[in-house]
């Protein structure tokens, strides 16, 4: 049976989570948020406006749309490590050429094959490990897996500042991202290759959905857009945002650094919290703070305050990510990929209105203060649908979860 296949299979489940975080680090630390630090850099050379660099963050959150559309096909799932691979491939080739004097549709282009990558990556990494921590009843392995993100943000920012002290310029930037990325490709190259599930749930133990688990989904889905809309402007230009400080490549260095390093550990910790207090709380309460960290980001007159919103930011939007995720995979449990693939979709809506919306608005204003209230506005809209999806469980008895 194809559930007695997988077990067999599965290996070290520590070994696996820690190949799935090399695997997130390179296609999305690098792959998708490496763009941020790059930014300064790419805007100096010339060949790139703020009104362009926002379409060119949109084209690769576009691309993410379509590879988590695409991450839900049975042609694609099926065969997922192959898809898995791929994404790894053209996600590390994507970055590379980065370096190439493209221009500003070059580069959306470069950018939209980066973002679809960076979802099939996502999508299937996050089905197998998932997978792997129920079958093992290890649920923090996921914790580990984001991780991935926040230390391949922390990076990213040690790679640009060091190579921007040593001279080079943006292309030798990009293919100094590729190198490490191709790197990274090794650990989940040969380990994350557990197939998918059989199409009626593996070895049929999936549990049946909970009580109010479709009224749940949806708006944990909605919330997720929210998150997708309102994390995305200050983590696309928070290096452009503390252009305003002296000694500006310095703090455009411990900005980016901050989000990563405050990244890396969330994960667990909100985890932690979340089997406290329950998880749609925990999500609520992410969500308050990442609303807080926007609006010092882009308000704070001083490098502590953006630096504290920076950390808020990195401490949160990973962290809603994962316990967001895992909750609705326990709401469909049966179909995880699938689920992930929906919510993944959702999240890119709002990721593709953000940039070309936040670049516009700070063009024309010269400051990012409008985008950045909406983006509070918008967090707040998916802590209360969170709340709401919490209390639409909690009054089934399904979950210890209502906020309020």
């Amino acid at each position: 049976m194809p559930g007695a296949t997988m077990s067999r299979s599965d290996g070290d489940p520590l070994r696996l989570a820690l190949a799935g975080a090399c695997a997130l680090a390179l296609a999305m630390a690098i792959g998708r948020f490496a763009y941020t630090p790059m930014l300064p850099p790419m805007l100096e050379s010339g060949g790139l406006t703020l009104a362009g660099a926002g379409i060119v963050a949109s084209s690769n959150f576009a691309g993410y749309l379509a590879g988590a559309l695409l991450a839900t096909r049975t042609f694609f799932a099926a065969d997922r490590v192959l898809w898995l691979r791929a994404g790894i491939v053209l996600s590390v080739a994507s970055t590379a050429a980065m370096a190439l004097e493209a221009g500003t549709a070059g580069w959306a282009a470069l950018r939209f094959v980066a973002g679809a990558a960076s979802a099939f990556v996502l999508v299937y990494t996050s089905g197998m490990i998932f997978e792997v921590a129920a079958r093992h009843a290890r649920p923090m392995l996921g914790s580990l897996v984001y991780s991935g993100v926040g230390v391949g943000i922390a990076l990213t920012a040690l790679v640009v500042f060091a190579g921007r002290g040593a001279g080079l310029d943006a292309p030798s930037l990009w293919l100094a991202m590729g190198a490490i990325a191709a790197a990274l490709a090794l650990a989940p190259w040969r380990s994350l290759t557990l197939a998918a599930p059989g199409r009626h749930g593996g070895d049929g133990s999936a549990a049946a959905p909970p009580p109010g688990a479709a009224t749940a989904l949806r708006r944990l889905i909605v919330a997720y857009a929210c998150l997708g809309f309102g994390y995305v402007i200050t983590a696309t230009f928070i290096v452009v945002m503390v252009r305003r400080l002296p000694n500006a490549p310095a703090w455009e260095f411990w900005a980016w650094m901050t989000v990563g390093l405050a990244g890396a550990p969330s994960n667990w910790l909100w985890a932690r919290l979340a089997g406290r207090i329950g998880p749609y709380r925990a999500i609520v309460a992410a969500f308050l703070l990442e609303a807080i960290g926007v609006a010092l980001a882009a308000l704070g007159s001083g490098p502590i305050a953006i630096l504290a919103g920076a950390a808020l930011l990195g401490g949160t939007f990973l962290a809603i990510t994962a316990l967001g995720l895992s909750a609705a995979r326990t709401l469909v449990a049966d179909k995880p990929d699938q689920t992930i693939a929906r919510m993944t979709v959702a999240f890119s809506l709002g990721q593709i209105a953000g940039p070309a919306l936040g670049g516009w608005l700070a063009e024309r204003s010269g400051s990012f203060v409008s985008a950045s209230w909406l983006a509070v506005a918008t967090l707040l809209v998916g802590a209360a649908l969170t709340a709401s999806a919490g209390r639409a469980l909690s009054a089934t008895g399904s979950v210890k979860a209502s906020p309020g």
